[in-house]
């Protein structure tokens, strides 16, 4: 009876975009992921990743890349540090839902199985400030999250997670997560990984979008924090993760890693609205 009860109590997210955006099938898409070249153990140490949110026909190739440039970070059997937890952090594409959301779920599942959250971690964060919210709506409808978890599942086997998700671009937003994210994530940074899903760009035309792209990744490279947080502010930004960017920057806990785009050439797509969007993996390393 206790078994049945936890069972009934447990609260989840089930996935949303699985069979559209990424295989459905555990079999499917365990295949795709060895097909994109990820191995968990297998990679660089990246302290933070950005990797696209889309279609994985679209963005599959550079999200594995940022991915790859972290799994090397993945528990190994002979010991050895490694990643406990992933915070990852995504766009709310409704602009009707603005703030930063926690989730209060237990769980979120993938074809892959579920993957638990580190409710500690998550708690600790959303009691930061007075702006942030502890609610699973936003996470049920946005699937910035989503469409990255089985990559995270499958390169850190074990590991907990802490979905978090934001919308809007307000200063005081972006300040109160660098802030945060800062505090709480300092100390316990040896064994967390931080993923932010992003888009790099969004224009009209496709040459707009890659010249948007290249500045975007010029000022992560050149490390030009302020002039990249205004642009996020201005507009000169258009990756749609952008306000999550700035706050990863703003809290200061990359601010020694250098960045590097880990995949090249740069994929543009047309979407169903008529904009192109630009597809990247970034990575601090």
């Amino acid at each position: 009876m206790g078994a049945l009860q936890k069972t009934i109590n447990e609260k989840g997210r089930h996935p949303v975009v699985a069979g559209l955006f990424y295989p459905e099938e555990k079999i499917d898409l365990e295949s795709q992921l060895c097909s994109l070249g990820l191995e968990s153990g297998v990679g660089g140490k990246a302290a933070a990743i950005i990797a696209p949110h889309g279609a994985w026909n679209l963005s599959g190739a550079p999200a594995a890349a940022a991915f790859s440039a972290a799994a090397g970070r993945a528990w190994q059997r002979n010991g050895g540090e490694g990643i406990s937890r992933v915070v990852i952090l995504g766009t709310i594409h409704n602009k009707e839902d603005q703030g930063i959301f926690f989730s209060d779920s237990q769980f979120f599942e993938t074809p892959l199985g579920r993957m638990w959250i580190d409710s500690e971690v998550s708690e600790t964060l959303a009691s930061c400030s007075t702006l942030f919210e502890t609610n699973d709506i936003p996470h049920l409808k946005e699937t910035s999250v989503e469409v990255l978890l089985p990559l995270v599942q499958f390169c850190f086997p074990g590991a907990a997670i802490v979905p978090v998700l934001m919308g809007g671009a307000q200063p005081r937003l972006v300040s109160a997560l660098a802030r945060a994210l800062q505090v709480s994530l300092e100390p316990i940074l040896n064994d967390t990984l931080l993923v932010i899903s992003s888009n790099i760009s969004l224009q009209d035309d496709e040459p707009g979008a890659r010249s948007a792209a290249e500045s975007c990744i010029r000022l992560l490279e050149e490390k030009k924090t302020a002039e990249f947080i205004s642009g996020v502010q201005d507009g000169r930004i258009s990756s749609c993760g952008g306000p999550l960017i700035a706050a990863l920057l703003e809290s200061g806990l990359v601010a020694d890693r250098k960045v590097r785009l880990v995949s090249n050439p740069l994929l543009t797509a047309k979407g169903d609205w008529g904009h192109y969007t630009c597809y990247a993996g970034i990575a601090f390393e």
